[in-house]
């Protein structure tokens, strides 16, 4: 009977883990970030890792830049349960900042994977996005 119950508390555990699993992974679509940042139903921090140049060069509205090279030490926020959605130019360097994320701790954290599969249009320098509120929008 032991055995039944606690199987029964890991499926459910597990199911719940999927679930939240998936519920993030949804801002890894274009559509469904480009609705979180319009609606902004949730808090999010949207980073855009490649270098300053790049970031200068378009990036999607709201994002920050930190430098996949530094956001190890550079991410202002304590709250490790945060939504992190992370991107750059190819995949790569977002990946690469997702796994040092999950390694610090970071328990929300999506890669969004290469710029060109953002659908909207890109905020260059030197453009206002609106009043800026920190790193952290929505919610």
């Amino acid at each position: 009977m032991k055995r039944v119950m606690v199987f029964v508390i890991a499926a459910d555990l597990c199911s719940n883990a999927v679930a939240a699993c998936a519920m993030e992974n949804k801002f890894s679509d274009p559509d469904a970030l480009s609705r979180l940042i319009t609606e902004k139903s949730e808090p999010y921090i949207l980073v855009d890792v490649r270098t300053p140049e790049e970031y200068a060069s378009g990036h999607i509205p709201t994002a920050v830049n930190f430098p996949v090279s530094i956001i190890a030490g550079k991410l202002a926020t304590g709250e490790r349960s945060a939504l992190v959605i992370v991107y750059c130019a190819s995949g790569r360097r977002s990946a690469m900042a997702k796994k040092t994320l999950d390694e610090l701790g970071f328990t929300r954290v999506v890669d969004f994977g290469a710029i060109s599969r953002w659908r909207g249009g890109l905020v260059e320098e030197g453009e206002r996005e609106g009043p800026s509120r920190g790193p952290v929008h929505g919610g």
